[in-house]
Protein backbone atom coordinates (compact mmCIF):
# COMPACT_ATOMS: atom_id res chain seq x y z
CA UNK A 1 0.00 0.00 0.00
CA UNK A 2 2.73 2.41 1.36
CA UNK A 3 4.71 1.57 -2.59
CA UNK A 4 1.60 1.84 -4.40
CA UNK A 5 1.22 5.53 -2.47
CA UNK A 6 4.45 6.22 -3.40
CA UNK A 7 4.54 5.54 -7.44
CA UNK A 8 0.51 7.20 -7.52
CA UNK A 9 2.59 10.56 -5.67
CA UNK A 10 5.71 9.62 -8.39
CA UNK A 11 3.12 9.96 -11.42
CA UNK A 12 1.76 13.51 -10.39
CA UNK A 13 5.09 14.55 -9.59
CA UNK A 14 6.00 13.75 -13.35
CA UNK A 15 3.20 14.91 -15.05
CA UNK A 16 3.77 18.14 -13.57
CA UNK A 17 7.21 18.11 -14.49
CA UNK A 18 8.49 19.24 -11.42
CA UNK A 19 12.32 18.31 -10.68
CA UNK A 20 12.24 14.80 -12.26
CA UNK A 21 15.14 13.41 -10.85
CA UNK A 22 13.43 13.47 -7.23
CA UNK A 23 10.33 11.79 -8.91
CA UNK A 24 12.48 9.15 -10.67
CA UNK A 25 13.71 8.12 -7.29
CA UNK A 26 10.30 8.09 -5.38
CA UNK A 27 9.28 5.60 -8.53
CA UNK A 28 12.35 3.22 -8.38
CA UNK A 29 11.55 3.38 -4.49
CA UNK A 30 7.84 2.24 -5.48
CA UNK A 31 8.95 -0.44 -8.18
CA UNK A 32 11.46 -2.32 -6.01
CA UNK A 33 8.61 -1.52 -2.82
CA UNK A 34 6.17 -3.32 -5.10
CA UNK A 35 8.15 -6.04 -6.19
CA UNK A 36 8.80 -7.03 -2.64
CA UNK A 37 5.21 -7.04 -1.64
CA UNK A 38 4.92 -9.42 -4.82
CA UNK A 39 7.23 -11.87 -3.61
CA UNK A 40 5.91 -11.78 -0.43
CA UNK A 41 2.28 -12.91 -1.28
CA UNK A 42 3.99 -15.96 -2.79
CA UNK A 43 4.07 -19.49 -1.10
CA UNK A 44 7.95 -19.97 -1.54
CA UNK A 45 9.82 -17.24 -3.42
CA UNK A 46 13.29 -18.31 -3.92
CA UNK A 47 16.90 -16.44 -2.98
CA UNK A 48 17.43 -15.25 -6.52
CA UNK A 49 13.59 -13.98 -6.88
CA UNK A 50 14.46 -11.70 -3.74
CA UNK A 51 18.20 -10.30 -5.27
CA UNK A 52 16.13 -9.90 -9.15
CA UNK A 53 12.54 -8.52 -8.90
CA UNK A 54 13.06 -5.42 -6.82
CA UNK A 55 16.27 -3.75 -8.67
CA UNK A 56 14.04 -4.66 -12.20
CA UNK A 57 11.17 -3.32 -10.50
CA UNK A 58 12.94 -0.16 -9.62
CA UNK A 59 14.58 0.25 -12.32
CA UNK A 60 11.20 -0.15 -14.83
CA UNK A 61 8.93 1.67 -12.97
CA UNK A 62 10.44 5.59 -13.66
CA UNK A 63 10.20 4.15 -16.83
CA UNK A 64 6.67 2.93 -16.79
CA UNK A 65 5.34 6.15 -15.65
CA UNK A 66 7.73 8.39 -17.75
CA UNK A 67 6.48 6.23 -20.83
CA UNK A 68 2.52 6.53 -19.89
CA UNK A 69 2.16 9.72 -18.49
CA UNK A 70 4.99 12.19 -19.09
CA UNK A 71 5.53 14.59 -21.98
CA UNK A 72 3.18 13.46 -24.82
CA UNK A 73 2.62 9.99 -23.42
CA UNK A 74 -0.73 7.98 -23.98
CA UNK A 75 -2.51 9.23 -20.55
CA UNK A 76 -1.16 12.27 -20.88
CA UNK A 77 -4.39 15.08 -20.48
Amino acid sequence: MISGSAFAAGMIGVRSGRSEGLWSVALALSGAGLAAGGLLVQDEPGLASWIIAPPVGAALAPVHALALFAGDGPLRT
